[in-house]
């Protein structure tokens, strides 16, 4: 709950349509979303796991997970603006959270975000610094890890220098710590699935699968050590 604001999946056709309209699209840019099209096609067939909080008729903030083999990715979690600092963003985690850890097979829920050393606060889209505080108050770890969001489409570019952040697992360890083999197996699917084969020339896409390969393990560092994560080319 969320003060009196209950969570609960929304599956519906309609339905999902309002929350993309009314949360989804005010609050990520369009390289960073998919087409409404895409989204509800995607929510009905159970391929995105949907939790909204809701009050009188209207979405007040959603999060959104896609599994990937033993691991949930949250492609997405917004706030309406005028209820960010109360609780509903903590809420929705929370709910995300114990959905799908408590789902069998389930080891690792991740997450992306922007580097607040790199990306400068936006009136529609939130500040970088406060989402990592907002993480890192919930206990998040960030993988050593260089990382970009794969294209959203065909015409769409890459999103990169994103921090891959780990919201739970089923291992209590606190960060800095190597990944366990069943947390390593969720990252990699979870890359290899969005990212797909590596292509002649791709050194950005062969930098992530070298570190996530590694036989020296894959490393969880508290998140407040977000800048020791390397950087893919800036150029």
């Amino acid at each position: 709950m969320t003060g009196t604001s209950p969570i609960r999946p929304v599956m519906d056709g309609p339905a999902l349509g309002q929350l993309y309209a009314e949360i989804l699209e005010p609050h990520f840019p369009p390289t960073e979303l998919v087409s409404l099209d895409d989204f509800v096609d995607g929510a009905t067939s159970g391929a995105f796991d949907v939790l909204a909080a809701h009050d009188e008729g209207r979405y007040l903030g959603a999060i959104v997970g896609e599994r990937f083999g033993n691991g949930y990715l949250v492609d997405w979690l917004a706030v309406r603006k005028a209820r960010r600092g109360g609780g509903t963003g903590s809420a929705l985690v929370a709910a995300g959270v114990s959905r799908w850890l408590s789902t069998p097979g389930i080891d690792l829920i991740m997450a992306e975000i922007e580097r607040p050393d790199l990306s400068a606060p936006h009136p529609a889209y939130g500040d970088p610094a406060r989402r990592l505080a907002f993480y890192q108050r919930l206990g998040a770890g960030v993988l050593e890890l260089p990382y970009y969001q794969p294209p959203i489409d065909d015409g769409s570019p890459r999103v990169r220098n994103l921090l891959l952040i780990v919201l739970a697992t089923r291992n209590s360890a606190p960060p800095p710590r190597l990944l366990g083999a069943d947390e390593t197996a969720a990252v990699r699917t979870m890359l290899h699935a969005t990212m797909g084969p590596l292509g002649e020339g791709d050194g950005e896409t062969a930098r992530i699968y070298a570190v996530a390969d590694d036989r020296a393990g894959m490393r969880l560092l508290p998140l407040a050590d977000y800048t020791r994560v390397p950087l893919l080319d800036l150029g």
